[in-house]
């Protein structure tokens, strides 16, 4: 199991913005990818601002997210689609270091998938971290988004701040995609 930690600053585009960006950037490696969340019937995890997925490309990985201030750990485990169907179909994912990390929080109890959201995903190095341009999907919505990952916190800002006045974008205050998500869930349900 892989475990890191990693410092993200975020703006949601519009349309307009991600277009012009693609184009700018247009040649750089894109790939799609779907995240197929997890929680339990009460949403525990949500409760404490964290999260399991399981992210679908040509291969499957399980990552649970928990934030600490800034910093946000994460814990990754490479699975097969079988073990994928088996978490849906029985709640339970399997033995590991991040199953121990789940049960902290969960004990036993069962994961459902309440959702999934797809991104198209452009992504390169840039400065002293990676910028990543999505267009995501999910319950019939579909957002742009600008995210820049750097190693610590107060580079990564004074970078992401330079950053949207050079590609002249308009910040807008971007929640995590599961949590832009879930806040559609809730409205369909």
């Amino acid at each position: 199991m892989q475990r890191s930690t990693e410092v993200e600053f975020k703006s949601l585009l519009t349309k307009e913005e991600y277009e012009r960006l693609m184009n700018k950037f247009q040649g750089n490696r894109t790939d799609l990818q779907t995240n197929h969340y997890f929680d339990t019937p009460r949403f525990s995890l949500k409760a404490i601002d964290a999260s399991l997925r399981v992210r679908e490309r040509d291969t499957y990985e399980l990552t649970l997210k928990k934030k600490k201030g800034y910093v946000i750990q994460e814990f990754n485990l490479p699975i097969d689609k079988e073990t994928f169907e088996e978490i849906k179909k029985t709640g339970i994912v399997p033995d590991s270091e991040l199953k121990q990390e789940l049960i902290q929080i969960i004990g036993e109890q069962k994961l459902n998938n309440f959702l999934s959201l797809s991104t198209l995903r452009m992504f390169f190095q840039y400065k002293k971290g990676i910028l990543f341009i999505d267009k995501s999907t999910y319950l019939g919505v579909t957002d742009y988004e600008l995210e820049y990952e750097a190693k610590n916190y107060h580079d990564g800002k004074k970078e992401f701040i330079e950053l949207i006045g050079e590609l002249q974008i308009q910040y807008k205050k971007s929640d995590k995609k599961v949590k832009r998500a879930f806040n559609a869930y809730k409205r369909s349900h």
